[in-house]
């Protein structure tokens, strides 16, 4: 039986908690990935030496090294948890809506973070000459614009805030979904036979369903997955890694830190996927 982190408990508030507490982990798993040095090594550099909002003629050019490293740093942690919570309350549904409220977490405390910074740092602005609700505005409008360019450029899903006579509140979910007690929009990682029962992991947590694996598999239509194992089977979706141990064992690794076993007889399906190299 694989361990999963998150377990469902049937309290929805203990739930919620859980599908936040994933998301975060899962969202932060990123935050010292090679790009996101980058984005933030350029966006210091550009800031350092352009010096917006006044700060090039109000700082001199340690003071905004010092000023900028922190906002930016600020910025980029709350930026990752506001995503992290969106995803937990709405996941792929209502984009627009999504990315609005991503802004908006991030403008409620970063605007003030960044008002008393400024205030605390610059020498020739005090708090009194610096407003507050302005602050947080330019944050806001700044945030949401990147949600939106991240969006637009696929680092989001889906892609677009609405396609051509597609409704993505509207898009149906797989049949097993209506088996699923609580959070019964959540997303599917992975379903594991054991004796007469499927264990269905979600970002939500794990429940046991009275199922063959094989019909529960035919469930999932039109998500796409693929059996590692004759008694496991996960979404493409949810695969974070290709684990190999000693003794030739092999594992999928899922997002949600499950680790999934690979048998040989399996192991050219994954070749095909492009997840290793084929044999």
């Amino acid at each position: 039986m694989i361990s999963a982190r998150i377990a469902i408990t049937g309290k929805g508030v203990e739930l919620k908690w859980s599908e936040l507490r994933y998301h975060h982990v899962e969202t932060f798993s990123a935050l010292f990935t090679s790009v996101t040095v980058f984005i933030w090594a350029v966006s210091l550099g550009t800031a350092v030496i352009a010096g917006p909002f006044g700060t090039y003629d109000t700082m001199m050019w340690p003071n905004r090294l010092v000023y900028w490293s922190v906002v930016i740093s600020v910025g980029l942690v709350l930026g990752f948890s506001a995503r992290a919570t969106m995803r937990a309350l709405l996941g792929p549904r209502m984009p627009l809506l999504f990315d609005i409220g991503a802004g908006l977490l991030v403008a409620v405390f970063l605007g003030p973070f960044i008002w008393g910074l400024r205030g605390w740092m610059d020498p020739m602005l005090a708090h009194s000459h610096l407003s507050m609700a302005s602050t947080t505005l330019n944050t806001f409008l700044i945030v949401f614009g990147i949600f939106v360019l991240r969006r637009q450029i696929g680092a989001e899903t889906p892609r677009a805030y609405l396609r051509p006579g597609e409704n993505p509140e509207s898009a149906p979910l797989p049949r097993i979904h209506r088996r699923l007690s609580t959070h019964s929009d959540a997303e599917v990682l992975r379903l594991s036979a054991s004796d007469h029962f499927v264990e269905v992991a979600t970002t939500a947590g794990v429940e046991n369903l009275r199922l063959r694996l094989a019909d529960a598999i035919e469930e999932m239509e039109p998500v796409k997955g693929l059996c590692t194992h004759r008694s496991h089977w996960v979404t493409m979706s949810a695969i974070s890694h290709v684990a190999r141990e000693g003794g030739g064992k092999m594992f999928v690794v899922l997002r949600n830190g499950d680790r999934v076993p690979v048998s040989r007889k399996y192991r050219p399906r994954l070749a095909e996927a492009g997840l290793i190299e084929p044999s």
